[in-house]
């Protein structure tokens, strides 16, 4: 898979995204905001993005998907309101 900054939806800009990184608590949404970061001040493949992470390349993918399909606020509901990635069929979240 490769993918580079065009690939990444223009939501916000790099300044934007680095402030998000900035104000965000918890490891996980500051490493997605760090994927979104890369890609749009440094676009090169996915592997690459992964490996300076610390994530897999198909959470770098899904992570980018996320952003791309729902916009920052995807990003920012992680740990707000549950996430699709932990909630198995049948279930339901209070």
């Amino acid at each position: 898979m490769s993918m580079n900054g065009a690939d990444v939806a223009g939501y916000l800009s790099a300044d934007e995204v680095r402030m998000k990184m900035r104000m965000s608590s918890g490891f996980l949404r500051f490493q997605k905001w760090l994927v979104i970061y890369n890609l749009l001040v440094d676009p090169r493949p996915l592997a690459e993005i992964a490996r300076h992470t610390g994530l897999s390349e198909s959470s770098v993918y899904r992570i980018i998907a996320e952003y791309n399909n729902g916009g920052p606020e995807a990003i920012e509901a992680f740990g707000k309101m549950g996430h699709a990635w932990f909630k198995q069929p049948g279930t339901f979240s209070v």
